[in-house]
């Protein structure tokens, strides 16, 4: 645990409760209203928002999007009963985050850090930032009894596994990353937003769970260290930032991860199911097809975008991943 706080730095203690409660308190240590389960922060606080939602009794979340105008430290907590917490978050630093979860340091550096956590609620967890951290994520919570109501044995036996390792380290792979971006960045115009928003959660919850049931976690390969997890997810974000430019090579990102051609490659398959190029080339034709849903851009377009000089090429690439042509979605 984080000792000697020095007195420059707030901390709140609390106890993990339901995300519509949660909020509430979290309000009044900074001083703030909340209404209508949304929390506006006002100057001397910060500046953002958070919004608590409730889907059923046992499933509630928070979507926070803020930038503190102190350094903080947050200390939750074990609670009584086990429970089921998923954080799915991108921290943005100037200086170091400490994060500590059942005594674990799991520190991150300065700079842009995504990171996917399903814990056990009953252990303790620290996060300490400072002012320059903007912090912006989605946390779900899962009670006992939700989780005994409606979730499957199978289900249930990765959860019986969590109460002994406490919690899982997960990548943030493509398609996550941008149903946080669509909750984080839902325009204040849009016709809907509380149903927007409440169905990337429950899609974001629907693929954990179909991950957990996919992949054996309690006989994962090679552990990957924390240093090595981190970098992998830096790699994947530039695979998935560059679609539209052509693939930055193995021994580029070999260079940029500082790891040899074959470690890189062996981790990288490992952690994500497919090759650096295959993972590459599956996300620019997701792109692809959310660009032509879009309407914005002819077919011929998004092909010519994504270095297509044939699109006879494209149409092929196209059909193999979603058995469909481009036309006909």
């Amino acid at each position: 645990m984080l000792n000697n706080i020095p007195a420059e730095i707030k901390e709140w203690r609390y106890k993990q409760i339901d995300y519509i409660n949660w909020l509430n308190e979290f309000g009044n240590v900074l001083g703030c209203k909340v209404n209508n389960n949304k929390l506006s922060f006002s100057p001397f606080a910060g500046q953002g928002i958070s919004s608590a939602f409730y889907f059923e009794t046992g499933f509630t979340a928070v979507v926070n999007n803020y930038q503190l105008n102190k350094d903080y430290l947050f200390t939750r907590q074990p609670t009584d009963e086990f429970g089921v917490l998923i954080y799915l978050y991108n921290f943005e630093t100037e200086t170091q985050v400490d994060y500590i979860l059942d005594n674990v340091a799991l520190n991150y550096a300065s700079g842009s850090h995504y990171q996917l956590r399903i814990i056990n609620s009953q252990t303790s967890h620290q996060l300490r930032f400072d002012k320059t951290t903007a912090v912006r994520g989605i946390s779900i919570f899962l009670e006992n009894g939700w989780i005994q109501k409606n979730l499957s044995h199978k289900v249930l036996d990765v959860f019986s596994f969590l109460q002994q390792v406490n919690y899982f380290k997960q990548f943030i792979n493509a398609k996550q990353q941008r149903l946080m971006d669509e909750i984080l960045n839902v325009s204040p115009s849009h016709p809907y937003p509380d149903v927007f928003i409440r169905s990337r959660i429950l899609r974001i919850a629907d693929k954990l769970f179909e991950n957990l049931l996919q992949h054996d976690i309690s006989e994962s390969p090679e552990k990957i260290n924390e240093d090595d997890f981190d970098t992998l997810q830096k790699i994947e974000a530039i695979l998935t930032n560059s679609y539209d430019e052509a693939f930055p090579g193995i021994e580029k990102l070999s260079r940029i991860s500082l790891m040899s051609e074959s470690k890189l490659k062996k981790l990288f398959k490992q952690s994500f199911g497919m090759g650096l190029y295959e993972y590459f080339q599956k996300n620019r034709l997701h792109r692809a097809k959310e660009q032509i849903l879009s309407g914005k851009y002819t077919i011929s377009e998004v092909g010519t975008k994504l270095g297509y000089q044939n699109l006879s090429n494209f149409s092929t690439a196209f059909r193999k991943e979603f058995n469909c042509l481009p036309s006909e979605i």
